[in-house]
């Protein structure tokens, strides 16, 4: 299930380079003022985490030193992102979290201990979210929740989703009691950035009708602000990928550039599966997607496989390699763009199958229980 583990998979393809800005007081203007004390040189990069992705600046480090600049509409949480020589690479961290806020914010970090040494100045909401999270991770249901979700991991690796969706509603349980307590915590949270991140993390497995409850704890003056929006949207996207609801139409392309749409295919059942080059579950559901293949050669089915990367080549390459029988083909978004978005693809292989008037029959389909659903659409 693949999810936050592949950020830095994703930061290490984003080659971009910004410019780097004087101090300014100017409404949503964050700037960074870092030092690395021991490290000469180098390059750092400042970027919004998932599912924004922004880079918001970059620059080269002389001498432990660095400024960084950027913009945003409301806080969010950020990364920043350190290229090293080899000879620097021992003992130091190539990156580091910090909640970024309109402020002129210190960042002060020794290479031989970047963990240990970093402080963070002039921050507020970093220093928030610091305290949030420690008092979280003190709680029994936080032990529990993560022991689940090392639990919910194996099944879906061995696609026993029975046991991955009755472990979910436990885990569900002990996620919403975490979101419960850092709202009594906080006196301030029905307008608190810091809260509605965390509450953003922790319902992201949920349902789209609990997560509209979470939305609605927050004051109505806040609901347009990132993290709650975020959640709104996930409430909505949800509610619209259940079984009998119409599948929203997509776009997408394969490696020669021929573009496809849900349209093209009424009539049809539409099997779709949500994939990625460097997934290697996704991989060992290839041979049972041959079978579902052969069984359904002839008959009124049709087969995709929405590939989440971001680097072309990359794709291309894994088309080439797998060879499959059906097509392959991608927005070359990842998880940031429209296709990842409008099905609520927050973990991969994931699979939707549509009826011939576009609507969801079945999601989450896996291995041998997929291939007897289908098989018993055509008996």
């Amino acid at each position: 299930m693949m999810k936050m583990n592949q950020w830095i998979l994703l930061f290490s393809l984003i080659l971009g380079l910004g410019g780097t800005g004087c101090e300014n007081r100017e409404p949503g203007i964050i700037t960074i003022m870092g030092e690395i004390k021991g490290l000469p040189e180098g390059w750092v990069r400042l970027y919004t985490c998932p599912p924004s992705n922004l880079l918001l600046d970059s620059c080269e480090i002389r001498e432990g030193k660095y400024k960084l600049k950027g913009k945003l509409d409301d806080p969010q949480l950020g990364m920043l992102f350190f290229d090293v020589k080899p000879e620097y690479q021992p003992n130091f961290m190539p990156m580091v979290r910090l909640f970024l806020q309109p402020t002129i914010m210190k960042v002060y970090s020794e290479r031989e201990d970047m963990k240990g040494s970093l402080k963070v100045e002039n921050a507020p909401l970093n220093e928030q979210l610091i305290a949030c999270e420690q008092f979280l991770k003190s709680l029994p249901e936080y032990k529990q929740a993560t022991v689940l979700t090392d639990s919910i991991q194996l099944a879906f690796y061995k696609a026993d989703m029975v046991k991955v969706r009755s472990m979910s509603v436990v885990r569900d349980s002990l996620y919403q009691v975490l979101i419960d307590r850092v709202f009594e915590k906080e006196p301030e949270a029905s307008h608190s950035e810091v809260v509605a991140y965390l509450a953003s993390q922790y319902s992201s497995p949920m349902s789209g009708d609990r997560v509209e409850r979470i939305v609605e704890r927050f004051d109505s003056s806040f609901r347009n602000s990132y993290y709650v929006a975020q959640m709104k949207q996930f409430a909505e996207n949800d509610r619209l990928l259940t079984a009998g609801k119409v599948f929203p139409d997509f776009q997408v392309f394969d490696t020669l550039g021929k573009t496809y749409t849900l349209a093209d295919f009424k009539g049809k059942y539409l099997f779709v599966e949500f994939s990625a080059s460097w997934c290697g579950w996704c991989k060992l559901e290839i041979p049972y997607l041959k079978t579902v293949y052969e069984n359904t050669k002839g008959k009124n089915f049709v087969m995709f496989t929405v590939n989440m990367d971001e680097d072309r080549e990359k794709w291309e390459k894994d088309v080439k390699e797998y060879n499959l029988p059906w097509p392959v083909v991608s927005d070359l978004k990842a998880y940031s763009g429209p296709v990842a978005q409008n099905y609520h693809v927050k973990g991969i292989p994931m699979i939707y199958l549509i009826d011939p008037e576009g609507k969801i029959m079945a999601r989450d389909l896996r291995r041998e229980p997929m291939i007897e659903y289908i098989n018993k659409l055509f008996k």
